[in-house]
């Protein structure tokens, strides 16, 4: 007989977590039957779930929405899951609607510090945290630095906390697609968390230095701050060289289109799209923050100062050099993602977590 799980997730939208989301429904044991429920209406990632899921919305008002509590609990009666597996801050607070409808196994995962600064030091919304967390069975976080900050900060007991690193499937074909000139390539959401700004700015460095050189620069996401970008790149002259691509279902394909990925941001737990990079032996340069070097390693990636818009146009153009060493390095990456990261290892521990095996 199969297991019921109910996934709740503020959206389905584009981004790292939501891909996560995606992965393990797809990866999974298929004795699991799986059920989405969102807080808003934003469903883009649901097209790549290959078999079929019901996914529901409770249409939560901005700010505090008390109703939202009663309809997710009204859902859960009616669904009756074995497991609930809440993501995130905006959602811990649902394990107590998940409590009283008799859920049996209630998880939480975390994949950074939600609507925290980066340190994630908030101290009401830690509160939050650890009185949500008395209603969690299992407390799983993705990434070394997030261990030690819910393990310290907010002072959930160790036994209950796992770590479940970020899986990605291993391409079947990573032939490079043909273009012209330099090609640079971003996938995130347009947020200031993720500093797309500070890529604009290196990049534009880039281009005023190397006049003779194509480059462009793929923007894949969408968000908040895409007006803003946009204004930053007419300023700096180089809409020409720059291509907002939003929304993409393809992102394989964008990488093998490209000559080096980048990330700029000002904070990261495990983010999948450097994975994904690695796995098309595509060169990564990151800002060195968080806990990227936890899970990757300092041999595997380029790692520069936040916030230095020199340091990461150097970086840029440096990665795309062909040398022996950036050779071993791209294989190197590519071995750690299919021993250490494939979708296999992270939906198995999942299963794990969700008492699979116990029967």
């Amino acid at each position: 007989m199969k297991k019921k799980v109910v996934h709740i997730v503020y959206s389905m939208g584009c981004g790292g977590l939501e891909k996560v989301i995606v992965n393990l429904i797809n990866g999974s044991d298929e004795t699991l039957e799986h059920t989405i429920i969102t807080l808003i209406s934003d469903f883009e990632m649901v097209e790549l779930i290959e078999s079929p899921v019901r996914v529901y919305c409770v249409n939560k008002r901005p700010g505090k929405d008390i109703g939202c509590h009663f309809r997710i609990l009204k859902l859960l009666f009616r669904i009756r899951p074995d497991i609930v597996n809440t993501y995130n801050f905006g959602t811990i607070e649902y394990h107590l609607m998940a409590a009283i409808a008799g859920v049996k196994r209630k998880v939480h995962s975390d994949h950074g510090h939600g609507g925290d600064a980066a340190d994630g030091l908030n101290k009401r919304n830690n509160a939050i945290r650890r009185f949500c967390s008395r209603f969690v069975d299992d407390y799983v976080v993705v990434s070394q630095d997030l261990f030690d900050w819910v393990k310290q900060v907010v002072k959930i007991k160790s036994k209950r906390v796992h770590i479940v690193q970020n899986g990605v499937p291993i391409p079947k074909e990573r032939q490079k697609l043909s273009h012209d000139g330099l090609v640079f390539c971003t996938v995130g959401r347009l947020d200031p968390i993720k500093n797309q700004k500070l890529l604009i700015q290196a990049f534009s460095l880039l281009v005023k230095k190397h006049p003779n050189e194509r480059l462009i620069l793929k923007i894949v996401g969408d968000g908040s701050e895409r007006s803003n970008l946009e204004q930053l790149v007419s300023e700096l002259n180089i809409e020409d060289n720059v291509q907002f691509l939003g929304y993409r279902d393809d992102i394989q394909q964008q990488l093998l289109s490209s000559d080096v990925f980048v990330l700029s941001s000002h904070y990261e737990a495990m983010p999948m799209t450097i994975l994904e990079s690695m796995a098309t032996k595509i060169p990564v340069v990151t800002t060195d923050v968080g806990g990227i070097k936890h899970f990757i390693g300092e041999s595997n990636a380029t790692f520069v100062e936040p916030g230095n818009a020199q340091a990461l146009a150097e970086a840029m153009i440096n990665a795309t050099k062909n040398t022996p060493q950036k050779e071993a390095l791209l294989e190197r990456s590519y071995q750690l993602v299919v021993d250490k990261y494939s979708l296999e290892a992270m939906c198995k521990t999942y299963c794990q977590i969700y008492g699979v095996y116990d029967e």
